[in-house]
């Protein structure tokens, strides 16, 4: 499929679909859902390259991102300003991508499920658990401590 025709199966403008091409942009979730589909490739794979079994479906994945973030917000305590401060984005970009006033790119996405220590295909379009597995926990940011014996 050339860059012309997937720019046109999608709906977007051809120059757009060429700065995707070439790295220069990153998509919003509902521009990367519609590409997944164009491609026949699961959502999680073509953002974030997890294999992630996706069942074909009739509504769009993404729309209820907004539910997902304020609820597991809400159940790991945080404020908005809070979950702006731990995912380096701000509590005014918590708020609008709860209220759907706002469709984050994927490394947005990315951050808040950092942030709130959940899968990021679960927030951004529902696929798979919420909880990362054991062995995928997100490592602190805080250096460990020196070595007492060094």
């Amino acid at each position: 499929m050339t860059g012309a025709s997937l720019s046109v199966a999608v709906g977007m403008h051809r120059a757009a679909a060429s700065g995707l091409e070439a790295g220069g942009r990153v998509p919003r979730v509902d521009t990367l859902e519609k590409l997944a589909k164009v491609l026949g490739v699961s959502p999680c794979y073509l953002a974030y390259g997890a294999d992630v079994p996706c069942l074909a479906q009739t509504g769009t994945l993404f729309a209820d991102l907004p539910q997902r973030l304020s609820a597991m917000r809400q159940e790991r305590g945080l404020s908005r300003l809070e979950l702006g401060r731990l995912s380096d984005t701000s509590h005014t970009f918590v708020r609008m991508t709860e209220t759907g006033t706002t469709v984050p790119n994927i490394a947005k996405v990315e951050q808040l499920a950092k942030a709130l220590n959940v899968s990021v295909c679960w927030l951004a379009f529902g696929i798979g658990q919420a909880e990362l597995p054991a062995g995928r926990r997100v490592r602190s940011d805080t250096p460990p401590s020196p070595d007492p014996r060094t």
